[in-house]
């Protein structure tokens, strides 16, 4: 008989166990689900978009920027198709020699057509910033909206907070590039070059959002956005 009591103490000991795992197991669960959704993803770092759709973006932007752009579904017609026109690739048919002025007068130079690329120039000193053409300055202009949009608001006292809404915006963190801070606030340039742009837009923190100050660097892609020099801004206010 005692064997027998001593089973019944371990089973009743057993099931109260079980029981607090089960009261402990439901609270845990209880204040897991009762907790905001939105501390969860506040805290999430934004997912930035792919390749492709940063590159769709740059597209789109210059697209609307050109209105005489080809559209998607059509290419430029070839020269060759058009009246008098010249099949791409192919050398314009003259029987004049070499050297002899055309119908103004002027002398055709020979081309060199041995392949060869002359040697670039050496640089000296650090590179300047270079003018925006009126396709790029319109771009620029979106960029600039999209961003300022996304951070108005938000205070962006730490370069995290800076790239991370710039990532927000739809931009890649391998062309966002940390630069030294200004006046204290964070600051960061994006490169935007690509097919012959040289659009940079400098993104400064604020208290309150984002400054966003578009300008160009030279297309060469072999010249950090990070070293370009910037012009002086003649219409800041003198202290």
């Amino acid at each position: 008989m005692p064997s027998i009591r001593f089973t019944a103490s371990v089973v009743i000991a057993a099931a109260g166990s079980l029981a607090l795992t089960a009261c402990g197991t439901q609270t845990a669960s209880s204040a897991s689900s009762s907790a905001p959704v939105g501390s969860q993803v506040s805290a999430a770092p934004a997912l930035q978009p792919t390749e492709k759709q940063f590159l769709d973006t740059l597209n789109e932007f210059a697209r609307q920027c050109s209105p005489d752009a080809p559209s998607d579904n059509g290419a430029a017609p070839d020269p060759g198709t058009l009246p008098g026109g010249i099949p791409s690739g192919a050398a314009p048919r003259t029987d004049k020699p070499a050297g002899t002025p055309d119908a103004n007068g002027d002398i055709p130079i020979p081309v060199d057509e041995s392949g060869e690329m002359p040697d670039k120039p050496m640089r000296s000193g650090p590179p300047q910033e270079v003018e925006l053409d009126a396709i790029e300055k319109c771009a620029a202009a979106k960029h600039a909206e999209r961003l300022t949009t996304e951070a108005a608001g938000e205070p962006h006292t730490t370069y995290r907070a800076l790239q991370q809404t710039i990532v927000a915006a739809g931009y890649r963190t391998d062309r966002i590039h940390e630069m030294p801070d200004l006046g204290g606030d964070p600051r960061a340039r994006v490169d935007l070059r690509f097919m012959g742009s040289g659009l940079v837009v400098e993104v400064i923190g604020t208290g309150t959002g984002v400054i966003a100050e578009p300008f160009g660097a030279p297309v060469d892609e072999s010249v950090s956005v990070t070293e370009v020099r910037r012009k002086p801004n003649l219409d800041a206010p003198s202290s």
